[in-house]
């Protein structure tokens, strides 16, 4: 059964979680975006995420079972069929011969207990004595004799908990046995290599939330890798016969030209997998040993996020909801590929995405498709490019319009003077900090003068790899180490008091890696007044980023310095994806401390 809004919204009232007030403008404001209620609760941090699961645990009298820090081990996973666990949201967690006890996203399935009993029989494996201890303390796992009871049911004590249903998607790929080893079983049973191979891939990257597939080949074999959390992980190895046949069908799911293997190509695809729907972008490009395949999967989870999640800090946030709240103007986001910066829009117009305001965007490709906004997709091929289809859309009576990127002079100057005649403009541009995108779109041959009059913040940002939740631990070192550890950084440790740090130690929820999921790290330049006269006379990036400091900016090494101090990440992390501020703006420009609220 899956809650609809109104149920939900029922469900919290109930357990106290909200108030009727609340629930109606909650509801009011779904029903105008056509949205799901969860995304109105996170974006006004009434609830959060675990608050929710909590709710409807209680709702139905069903202890929480929190399947990322307490994952099962395969062997007690493969109690339970594959194909019933997927069809009924349900996991298997703990098992004995005289109790089983089973995680379910939804516990109001009709004959769910009956038919767990059922269907414990086909898999049933029994780990016993030594063997069974040792495979539950290493969680790698031991196989016992097996038990033949087809066709019965299990007669012992059944206890059902509740888990987030992404939490019970995730555990399904405890059903695998590694990609290497089932792409040799696919590739000996000569049915459908390529196909089956495929689903096989894309569904172990969905699983590990992979953001990109990497197919490589080289002159023996083909490499696959996934990026998880911004680093490359290999996954598995094909053989280069049956390459040919992967490349084709993913070129035919891509509607890309199969007799073409000298150029590059880009297209698209909407995968359909049991676990739900994604879309995802492909590029092919010819390299000596092959064609070589990226696919960037662009998942319903990154589609939700709201600026809270993105780690945006209440500062932060209370500057761009009140810019992107203005009814003209514009917003850019700079940073390198893969930094963050479409998300960082769309949540942006997600927020501002309602019946009353008209939002069209122009992108290439299009990143998230979100009801009740106009997506346009850049095509060269019929001379549809950033400028004719922004030029074109500023004839649309659009309120907001998102341009994916400026890459030229004519883009720059169309965005610019859309934002000037009266349309909010959201955009993004390759540079290295907040100030230096300001000399680039003069550069472009940008008057001055109207990109003072029109941009309102400009945002650079990174991705850092935030630390596992479940096994992070603190340790302490001395403002000795610290400033070694800093290197160009140390007038931040002026003192001798001890700094506390975090790692991760390495879990079965994060893979051993001490990481899970990513946080950003954020650079704010309001264009205020003073901003302003510098950008009419020209000024250097160097003597905006002064102005900027003395008007209380952070740097992106700062703000990463305060991820690192509260334990989202880790110093390896921050020095890996930003430089320390440059020694001009120490000791005398440090940082002006930041004014309190209402003042």
């Amino acid at each position: 059964m899956q809650l609809n809004n109104a149920e939900l919204g029922k469900i919290l009232v109930q357990q106290s979680y909200l108030s009727e007030a609340e629930l109606k403008d909650v509801l009011l404001e779904a029903e105008e975006r056509l949205v799901d209620i969860r995304t109105i609760l996170f974006e006004r941090r009434l609830l959060t995420s675990d608050l929710l699961e909590n709710a409807l645990s209680e709702f139905f009298k069903l202890p929480f079972y929190d399947l990322i820090g307490k994952p099962p081990s395969r062997e007690i996973v493969a109690v339970l069929p594959e194909d019933f666990a997927r069809s009924f949201s349900s996991v298997a967690v703990a098992y004995d011969e005289k109790e089983i006890t089973v995680a379910t996203s939804d516990p109001s399935q009709e004959g769910l207990e009956e038919a767990i009993r059922a269907n414990v029989g086909q898999n049933l494996m029994v780990l016993t004595g030594s063997a069974a201890k040792e495979a539950e303390k290493s969680r790698r796992g031991f196989w016992g004799k097996a038990i033949k009871t087809e066709g019965k049911k299990f007669a012992g004590k059944l206890k059902l908990v509740y888990a987030p249903k992404s939490s019970v998607g995730g555990a399904f790929s405890l059903y695998h046995k590694p990609l290497a080893t089932r792409f040799q079983a696919i590739i000996e049973n000569q049915k459908q290599v390529a196909p089956e191979i495929l689903e096989e891939i894309f569904e172990d990257a969905m699983g590990l939330k992979a953001s990109d597939i990497h197919f490589e080949p080289q002159e023996k074999d083909v490499i696959v890798r996934f990026r998880v959390d911004g680093v490359m992980h290999e996954a598995g190895r094909l053989p280069k016969p049956f390459y040919e046949g992967i490349v084709n069908r993913i070129k035919i799911e891509s509607n890309l030209r199969i007799d073409e293997h000298f150029a590059a190509q880009d297209g698209a695809i909407r995968y359909k997998s049991r676990s739900g729907t994604m879309d995802v972008r492909v590029s092919i490009i010819p390299i000596i040993d092959g064609e070589k395949v990226v696919m960037r999967l662009l998942s319903e989870y990154v589609r939700n996020l709201t600026l809270a999640d993105l780690g945006f800090s209440d500062h932060y946030r209370e500057i761009l909801e009140k810019a992107a709240h203005k009814p003209f103007g514009m917003i850019i986001s700079t940073g390198p590929t893969g930094a963050g910066k479409s998300t960082t829009l769309y949540g942006l117009i997600k927020m501002r995405n309602r019946p009353d305001v008209n939002v069209s965007t122009i992108e290439d490709p299009v990143e998230y498709k979100i009801p009740g906004i106009n997506h346009i997709q850049v095509n060269t091929q019929t001379g549809l490019t950033f400028a004719k289809g922004l030029r074109a859309l500023v004839r649309q009576d659009p309120d907001i319009i998102l341009v994916g990127e400026i890459r030229d002079t004519e883009t720059a100057t169309i965005a610019v003077n859309a934002a000037l005649t009266g349309h909010l403009l959201f955009s993004t541009l390759h540079a290295n900090d907040s100030a230096t995108a300001i000399p680039r779109l003069i550069d472009m041959g940008v008057e001055p003068f109207l990109l003072a009059s029109t941009l309102e913040v400009i945002v650079a940002q990174r991705l850092t790899r935030r630390i596992c939740p479940k096994c992070r631990f603190s340790f302490a070192i001395t403002a000795a180490e610290a400033r070694t550890l800093f290197k160009g950084a140390e007038h931040y440790f002026p003192s001798d008091e001890p700094v506390h740090l975090y790692r991760g130690k390495g879990c079965d929820a994060c893979g051993n890696t001490g990481y899970r999921g990513r946080v950003g790290i954020y650079e704010l330049l309001e264009v205020n007044k003073p901003i302003e006269e510098l950008i009419i006379a020209r000024a250097s990036s160097t003597d905006i980023l002064l102005k900027a400091r003395e008007n209380g900016m952070m740097f992106l090494f700062e703000d990463g310095l305060d991820k690192v101090k509260a334990g989202l990440t880790t110093i390896e992390e921050l020095m890996r994806v930003a430089a320390p501020p440059e020694s001009i703006f120490f000791p005398k420009n440090v940082r002006k401390k930041r004014p309190s609220k209402g003042k």
